[in-house]
């Protein structure tokens, strides 16, 4: 029965780094910094064409949703 208990703490790790991981990662992305280093690693962003990307998804999202009339 402990073998069990073990291979479920496991398995409830690794889904909880990835799903740490994941969080990071939409946090950076959401950051708008242009540029980023970390650990020796340089990132430079092109934040106005991310942010029209991120516009144009959402002007397809509301175009996409059904309206209520009254």
């Amino acid at each position: 029965m402990t073998q069990v208990l073990s291979e479920g703490f496991y398995a409830m790790l690794v889904a909880g780094g990835f799903s740490f991981l994941t969080g990071l990662l939409l946090i950076c992305y959401k950051s708008k910094c242009v540029r980023i280093s970390c650990c020796g690693i340089v990132i430079d962003r092109d934040v106005q064409g991310e942010e029209k990307i991120d516009q144009e998804a959402l002007r397809q999202r509301q175009d996409t949703t059904p309206t209520v009339e009254v």
